[in-house]
């Protein structure tokens, strides 16, 4: 049987803006885009990660299956912890999102499922890793260029790393994660998967002003 390759939301504006494709996971993820000048750190980058893996858990009991399944204490609302699988968010008190690597959310829906069917109430588990596109924008003008796209404070005190918000951006409902990597200022925009090549289009354009470069998953 022929392996289906999976693509992302983005797949087609990445395509129409010279993006080189491989397979990876099982998904065909642009490797190469437009390239940093010579010697140059940019001040913002923007990169698709639409391939990692997303979950939503909710229900009256989510918070009992989160500490069963994956043995972490329930953060506090618009906070999150990290966990074996990846980060889980808390988006409401019966309201998890979960971030994972790439090829594991099908195992951890499985169990997440399995705990969650010997709970007294309710709760319902959404594998929507195909569903939503990823965003991430990483650098040090990161919080003035979200600023210009939605109403939120980004400062470190209201948006420590870790955070999660839903606000509208571009007259759009997105999920906003703090997510720094490398010590890097960094935050992903988790949205539609129908509304990805335009938020990608909108961020591009906003961040001309900072020499916004488009890079590589995992760049």
């Amino acid at each position: 049987m022929k392996e289906v390759v999976r693509r992302s939301p983005l797949h087609e504006v990445l395509e129409a803006a010279g993006a080189v494709f491989e397979v990876s996971s099982g998904w065909l993820v642009a490797t190469r885009l437009v390239p940093a000048a010579d010697g140059a750190v940019p001040m913002l980058t923007i990169a698709d990660e639409s391939m990692h893996g997303k979950l939503l858990l909710e229900g009256e009991c989510a918070s009992d299956v989160i500490s069963t399944a994956l043995r972490v204490q329930p953060p506090t609302i618009g906070l999150s912890a990290p966990c074996k699988t990846g980060r889980v968010y808390s988006l409401r008190p019966d309201l998890f999102f979960i971030a994972t690597s790439p090829t594991i959310e099908s195992e951890l829906v499985e169990q997440l499922r399995a705990t969650a069917a010997g709970n007294k109430g309710p709760v319902t588990v959404t594998d929507v890793t195909d569903g939503r596109s990823q965003i991430r924008v990483t650098g040090s003008v990161c919080r003035q260029f979200l600023a210009k796209l939605c109403a939120l404070d980004f400062e470190e005190v209201s948006f420590p790393d870790g955070s999660a918000q839903t606000s509208s951006l571009a007259r759009t409902t997105q999920l906003i994660l703090r997510s720094d990597q490398d010590d890097k200022l960094s935050f992903l925009v988790v949205g539609g998967r129908s509304l990805g090549a335009y938020i990608w289009e909108i961020m591009v354009q906003a961040g001309q002003e900072w020499g916004i470069i488009p890079t590589a998953c995992g760049s």
